[in-house]
């Protein structure tokens, strides 16, 4: 039985998203404005808020480890766990598209004896936590490793077709970090959604969240079938910009993996962690979601293809500040068009701990709004167990997440 407790709404700030941008691209596309007129579907239902904690794959290498974490979690009084599953075109669960990840056993493809993500909801569920399968959507393998043959029937996807792989106008990638799926190709697109459909259909998961779901940066990806495709585009609309094209792109991988949960399993939750500058603050030059990433999140709760995204907001409430927390969140909700925005934040403040700050993080995130907060990551919250604690704190000093709460229904879906 689920009890709700009132919302708590409060007038959100309009400028972050609504006032012309100084882009730090040269030559990005303006933005279209995103109206927030999709009618609020859950503004008069019961609410409670999402408490969440990324649980990454490095944060977990045994049975044993992983329900540790998710025991930690329910004694803060959270109530939903994101749990990685996937992190460069592997599984950490039994996949019918992917290889088992190497991190797992030391060898790609070789089955580790255990399942990840059963564990992990088996877990969960014990506790009444949500489990969220954390699903990295075009990170494809580590950039400086070469991409190599899978143990068993089961290859990575680049192994099998490294004409999948995200380029610049070099022909190469060039990101330090990882190998990427280009979104402009429609067969990586398609073997995407179909892992996604597939971890859906099998797996008894609440939510499954999405993060790298975006490219490497505004020139990518220039691969000969993407490009053909946006010369074809832009033969029908002459005024197209890459840009647009490539949010498209991605915007249609999106729109397929939303369309596949609706598909197998309808009530889960589809979210997204997203850049936590959708666009620059006026008179700011910072990174931003839309044109250095082609990461149109509002579009897709515009468009319903996303029930909730969780920007990722690490930066202190700072007044003034281009990375302020509170001005970027209150944006954030002021487009939400109805669908919901959980707050992310980092569980430190310029590597150090200061409970002080997360606890006002949380409460801005309240009064702006926001259906909940996620916090990254476990790893930081474990390097001191009273880390965890602080979240309930005592009798006489009640932390945020004192009373336990559930997470707040989604009209549209419950």
């Amino acid at each position: 039985m689920r009890t709700w407790l009132p919302a708590l709404i409060a007038a959100a700030l309009t400028a972050a998203c609504s006032a012309p941008p100084v882009d730090d691209v040269p030559g990005a596309d303006a933005a279209p404005a995103v109206d927030a007129v999709a009618p609020d579907v859950d503004a008069a239902e019961p609410r409670g808020e999402v408490r969440g904690v990324w649980i990454t794959r490095f944060a977990y290498s045994s049975r044993a480890g992983l329900e540790a974490i998710i025991d930690r979690a329910a004694a803060a009084n959270m109530n939903a766990v994101f749990v990685q599953i996937r992190g460069d075109g592997d599984a950490f669960y039994r996949s019918n598209h992917e290889p088992w990840a190497r991190r797992l056993s030391g060898v790609l493809g070789r089955d580790p004896g255990w399942d990840p993500l059963q564990v992990a909801i088996d877990r969960a569920h014990g506790h009444g936590l949500e489990l969220h399968a954390y699903f990295n959507v075009f990170s494809a393998w580590p950039a400086s490793q070469p991409v190599v043959a899978a143990e068993g029937a089961v290859q990575h996807a680049l192994h099998l077709h490294p004409e999948w792989m995200a380029v610049d106008a070099t022909g190469t990638n060039r990101d330090s970090e990882y190998r990427w799926f280009s979104p402009g190709h429609p067969d990586a697109r398609a073997h995407i959604i179909a892992t996604a459909r597939d971890l859906l259909a099998r797996y008894d998961v609440d939510g499954l969240h999405l993060d790298r779901v975006r490219t490497p940066g505004p020139d990518y990806s220039r691969d000969p079938v993407t490009v053909a495709a946006y010369d074809a585009a832009r033969a029908a609309e002459p005024e197209l910009t890459w840009g647009d094209f490539m949010r498209r792109q991605v915007d249609a991988t999106v729109a397929g993996i939303h369309a596949a949960l609706l598909e197998v399993r309808p009530r889960a939750r589809l979210s997204a962690a997203v850049w936590g500058i959708y666009r620059p603050l006026p008179g700011c030059n910072t990174s931003q979601g839309y044109a250095s990433y082609h990461q149109d999140s509002l579009a897709w709760l515009a468009a319903g293809t996303m029930d909730a995204i969780v920007p990722m907001i690490y930066w202190p409430i700072e007044a003034g500040a281009c990375t302020d927390f509170a001005t970027l969140l209150d944006g954030f909700v002021a487009a939400r068009g109805g669908r919901h925005v959980w707050a992310g934040m980092h569980a430190l403040d310029d590597g150090a701990w200061d409970f002080a700050q997360v606890a006002a993080r949380v409460a801005h995130a309240r009064a702006a709004g926001a259906q909940g907060t996620v916090v990254f990551a476990s790893s930081y919250l474990d390097a001191d167990p009273a880390r965890w604690s602080a979240y309930v704190g005592t009798p006489e000093a009640p932390g945020p997440f004192a009373e336990p709460l559930p997470v707040p229904v989604m009209g549209w879906k419950d």
